[in-house]
């Protein structure tokens, strides 16, 4: 009887201690205020941190970069069970604590409040792909479509730019051969895993391998990634669908200490949605991530990211942080085509904001930790992106952040048409600040009714044998607020391809109409 009663307490221990574990959360706790005291921005940033600020004309510092106050940290760390991290950016710390305890830290006359967060997984923006892809075709059009030759013609590689890349991990990138040219040159700056609290980051999985082989990666003798010669800092962020705990504040973590190891741009190809947030929360406002996104904005980074590779799923929207209105969210489009990829996240954001912002070529040829692969994702697209800007910021160094942003969009090619799947389009270094002269290649007709549009395509601009996916056409039906109500694509199989009845769409809005460099728009009246 004495054993079985020992067996039984045993088992009420354990059921007691589930329960009590399961009472633990993980809190987010915000600050009223900062220390006053002072702050040695030159001692604290990297040269390339203080750099950056003087040429974008920022302060070297600003209350945001001033730390969290060492008091409060110490005041609730005593009371919870654990600390996990601070921002400065945000002035705010992770903790995990059970109920009792988040009920006295809100009570703290410092603290301004207290997010409960519950445990969430992250999605990925890209899949090895199972296609049987021309290997090769893919590995030259997914630098080529963005002007790859122009820039290499001129020596533009990123050269004097710092890239910083979260991820998941870089399993086999320390020995690739694809990084070999990065490693001989001292251009692996600064490594930080977020996950272990420790310096390295070759470990977690094939994904960050592969995202940063598309900024400066060489594959096959050719280079896979156009910004071959710029510096790199690598954060291990996340562990996958495996990690319940780190997630978006592991993410912010990691940008302010991209900022202070003076980063010029981030790429994230991560992002965050159903398993947390709700379509409505899309704000660029709401999650965690997205708000540590536009502080990195404001500190003169350029952040991109995938819009993610929800598009064929309930979802279907990008997630967070490419919902930030300073993220530059890039979509996916298909190697053979200016296309929407299928998979590519649509926008717009949930205040109506334009998203993607741009795309890139949504599969690509990429070091994997045991080789090559071919790959589908936007977290492909995302990178190719990011090199593309850190070449063009090489070549325009006096540009700010926001104006790199504006720049990259308007040099895609449906510029100034976009939609809420391929943004702006994708980006051309000889469209990158250089005014490129319309084209005429077709009219907005109206019959003499008054009752139809038409769009009439000129004889030298059609090719009635071109082949599926060659000739597109794009419009959109956009309302006078901006918003666009529908977009299309049509690949274009006769000179008349589009006729529209005036009379299903309200006065006001406007046909927006883009076909090979072209675009013209008409009013509903």
């Amino acid at each position: 009887m004495q054993h079985k009663f020992i067996i039984f307490l045993i088992a009420i221990t354990t059921l007691m201690h589930q329960k009590s574990f399961a009472q633990i959360q993980k809190c987010r706790v915000y600050f009223n205020h900062k220390s006053t005291k002072s702050f040695d921005a030159k001692s604290y940033f990297d040269a390339k941190a203080i750099e950056r600020r003087i040429r974008q004309e920022l302060p070297l510092y600003d209350w945001y970069d001033l730390p969290v106050d060492a008091e409060y940290l110490q005041a609730v760390e005593a009371n919870s069970q654990r600390l996990m991290m601070h921002s400065r950016w945000l002035n705010a710390a992770v903790i995990l604590a059970n109920p009792e305890q988040i009920e006295k830290i809100r009570a703290f006359s410092f603290v301004k409040e207290v997010e409960i967060s519950a445990p969430q997984t992250v999605s990925l923006a890209g899949t090895l792909d199972s296609t049987d892809a021309d290997v090769n075709e893919v590995l030259a059009s997914q630098i080529s479509r963005m002007g790859s030759a122009s820039m290499e013609a001129k020596q533009f590689n990123g050269k004097g730019i710092r890239v910083a890349i979260f991820d998941v991990g870089f399993s086999g990138a320390e020995n690739h051969d694809a990084f070999a040219h990065l490693r001989s040159k001292g251009r692996i700056i600064k490594t930080w895993d977020f996950v272990k609290n420790e310096e390295n980051v070759y470990k977690g999985g094939w994904h960050g391998t592969a995202v940063w082989s598309c900024i400066g990666g060489k594959i096959n003798n050719q280079w896979s990634g156009l910004a071959w010669d710029a510096e790199f800092l690598l954060a291990r962020t996340e562990m996958g669908n495996k990690e319940p705990f780190s997630e978006e504040e592991n993410w912010v973590a990691a940008a302010e200490w991209a900022d202070k190891n003076g980063a010029d741009i981030i790429n994230s190809s991560l992002g965050y949605t159903d398993t947390r947030y709700f379509p409505e929360q899309m704000n660029g406002k709401k999650s965690f991530i997205s708000r540590g996104a536009n502080m990195a904005a404001k500190k003169g980074m350029l952040i991109v990211n995938a819009a993610g590779n929800e598009g064929d799923s309930q979802w279907k929207i990008i997630g967070a942080p490419a919902d930030a209105d300073s993220v530059l969210s890039v979509g996916g489009v298909e190697p053979c085509c200016d296309y929407k990829i299928s998979f590519s996240s649509y926008g717009p954001t949930a205040d109506k904001r334009l998203k993607p912002n741009v795309a890139a070529q949504g599969r690509a040829l990429c070091a994997v930790a045991n080789g090559t692969n071919t790959v589908d994702g936007t977290s492909f697209a995302s990178p190719l992106m990011a090199g593309f800007a850190a070449c063009m910021w090489q070549a325009n160094r006096s540009l700010k952040n926001m104006e790199m942003f504006k720049a990259l969009e308007e040099s895609g090619h449906l510029y100034p048409y976009n939609d809420y799947a391929h943004g702006y389009g994708i980006p051309h270094a000889d469209r990158f600040k250089n005014k490129v002269a319309m084209p005429t290649h077709f009219a907005i007709e109206t019959d003499p009714s008054g009752l139809e549009f038409s769009v009439k395509i000129n004889e030298d601009a059609f090719d009635p044998a071109a082949e599926e996916g060659k000739q597109l056409l794009y419009y959109a039906i956009v309302r006078p607020s901006g918003l666009i109500e529908s977009y299309y694509v049509l690949h274009v199989a006769e000179r008349v391809p589009l006729r529209i009845n005036v009379n299903e769409y309200s006065k006001g809005n406007i046909l927006r109409v883009h076909y090979k460099g072209q675009t013209s728009e008409t009013e509903f009246k």
